[in-house]
């Protein structure tokens, strides 16, 4: 009983991570485009931080830092992973059901691959990872861990201070 209520926890954690990052995406993609396209200022995000607060009392992540955080996420990883452009919003009329929708068609039904562990881990966790590890190849690295070793962020701002990309595979010295 306890396996399958732990199975099913993780189950639905995932699937809401995969939600919200898609919503990130697909928001940072909006806001990337509008950026380049009207040259905002540095304040216009806070001001639509704001006036999201302002019309969904109650709403959370979706500050002036946290805005800059998913157009940041966006521009981080539309050209790098195979599929994530797809979550682009390309007018108004794409709602974020047909993002799901669209991004759900990339993933594979079974087994592990880079997207579905890209879909596993959070936000919180992309954020630090993006902040923290410059290559790509570290980046999927720590992604990897998060996912198959279920890390905190805590946990993962350890592995990345600790370095533990450039130290994988190699034994302790034992002096």
């Amino acid at each position: 009983i306890k396996a399958a209520i732990l199975r099913a926890q993780y189950a639905a954690a995932k699937s809401t991570n995969a939600q919200q990052l898609q919503l990130y995406y697909a928001v940072g993609g909006y806001l990337a485009r509008l950026s380049e396209q009207q040259q905002w200022g540095s304040g216009a995000l806070d001001a639509i931080g704001e006036r999201l607060q302002r019309d969904l009392p109650g709403l959370r992540g979706f500050s002036g830092r946290n805005l800059r955080y998913m157009r940041t996420f966006y521009s981080e990883w539309c050209d790098r992973l195979g599929g994530l452009s797809n979550l682009e919003l390309a007018s108004a009329e794409l709602t974020t059901a047909d993002a799901v929708g669209i991004w759900n068609s990339q993933v594979p039904e079974s087994g592990s691959s880079p997207l579905n562990e890209f879909l596993s881990i959070g936000f919180t966790h992309h954020r630090w990872i993006l902040s923290l590890a410059k290559t790509l190849d570290e980046r999927l690295f720590y992604i990897r861990k998060c996912a198959t070793e279920h890390l905190s962020v805590e946990a993962l701002k350890r592995s990345i201070k600790a370095d533990d990309f450039h130290h994988q595979g190699k034994a302790p010295n034992n002096y």
